[in-house]
């Protein structure tokens, strides 16, 4: 079996600098924007990990090892679900 924690790892920083780019996109644009600009903003959640997914995977070329994209898509499912949970809650508030 295939040592992928390297790709993984390399997956997680990239997921980082999403996460880090939602939050200061958060601050500057949907902050004070009410429930209409927060769905906006979850929205944008979903296709900012859709497209870390795709480059990540285009650039490593990735697309013919099953394994490794069933751990991108983990990770990257992972780290979307969190995010929209975590500014999700600021809808209830």
């Amino acid at each position: 079996m295939a040592d992928y924690s390297t790709i993984e790892k390399d997956f997680e920083c990239a997921c980082s600098d999403v996460i880090k780019d939602l939050a200061s996109q958060y601050k500057q644009e949907y902050h004070s924007g009410g429930p209409g600009r927060l769905e906006a903003f979850l929205n944008l959640i979903k296709n900012a990990f859709e497209k870390a997914e795709a480059k990540f995977i285009d650039s490593n070329s990735l697309v013919n090892d099953p394994e490794a994209l069933r751990r991108i898509r983990q990770i990257a499912k992972k780290h979307a679900k969190k995010c929209l949970e975590d500014y999700g809650r600021l809808k209830l508030a």
